[in-house]
């Protein structure tokens, strides 16, 4: 597993005044225990930085004001840890995230006495707790499923917050979207953490079973930041084939490509016709 994370330009600009806030990026999204580095730029038109300083949801944790000893100051923070040696200037780094350290980053320069005039900007963070062990899947794996069988598979991903997408593929195709349920989110009372479960329904083709297995995967993902999958080999009783090729994947045709497939049957059956009647 790999956390990544891409930067947020900001979302909304104050009143700007003698210094204009040129660029305001924060990490995101970001998994717990996960750091990064918010970015704070600015340009001075005829006016000197008095302080620059960094809130999340209102509560300041990071000042900067050059004209005082020491320049840097920082506040105790229940949302992350703020590395004050590799801070400067408007550029911060933070470490340990947790859960609420997701919310609205701000950004503000106040130029010099007398008249402290003052610029902002702001952008938003997301931070995820995620799960502790890979989705997993749930089917009938002790008795043989038998071809044109209705099935049912479930897959559930425990003790996350927010709960992640979860996405079938059979045979390393992904499904069509009318086979899957909805997202189903259950909330732990105890922990305050979620649980995705959804479930797959369809009908078992010969297409779907080459050698007689069948193989199904469940992702589950946060995009940008997380994709973790597990794997099951459910057996088939063999039967008569429908004509199928073993192996084939027509069953994950969807819009354009049932359509066309269609038209091209057709279109076979067209230029035969002839020669049948001969």
């Amino acid at each position: 597993m790999m956390a990544l994370s891409q930067p947020a330009c900001f979302a909304s600009t104050g009143v700007t005044w003698a210094i204009k806030i040129t660029r305001l990026e924060v990490p995101t999204p970001l998994a717990v225990g996960d750091g990064g580095w918010l970015e704070c730029e600015w340009k001075d038109e005829g006016d000197h930085v008095y302080a620059l300083k960094w809130y999340v949801s209102g509560e300041e944790f990071y000042r900067w004001t050059p004209l005082e000893t020491p320049a840097i100051k920082t506040f105790p923070s229940p949302h992350f840890e703020v590395d004050s040696r590799d801070s400067h200037r408007g550029r911060v780094r933070i470490r340990n995230v947790t859960v609420s350290a997701g919310g609205k980053y701000r950004c503000e320069i106040s130029g010099e006495a007398p008249k402290f005039k003052t610029s902002f900007a702001t952008a938003d963070m997301t931070v995820v707790d995620l799960p502790d062990s890979r989705p997993r899947i749930e089917g009938n794996e002790a008795i043989p499923y038998q071809l044109h069988q209705t099935i049912t598979i479930n897959c559930s991903s425990h003790d996350a917050l927010p709960a992640p997408s979860l996405t079938f593929y059979i045979n390393d195709q992904p499904v069509d979207p009318e086979w899957e349920d909805l997202n189903q989110v259950l909330v732990n009372e105890t922990s305050g953490l979620e649980t995705s479960h959804k479930s797959l329904h369809f009908r078992l083709q010969p297409s779907m079973v080459p050698l007689g297995l069948l193989q199904v995967k469940c992702v589950a993902s946060y995009p940008q930041l997380y994709w973790e999958s597990s794997e099951k080999t459910f057996r088939v009783l063999a039967g008569q084939s429908s004509g199928l090729p073993l192996g084939s994947q027509g069953f994950v045709l969807q819009g354009e490509a049932r359509r066309s497939e269609a038209s091209m049957h057709f279109l076979s059956v067209l230029l035969l016709a002839p020669l049948i009647m001969r």
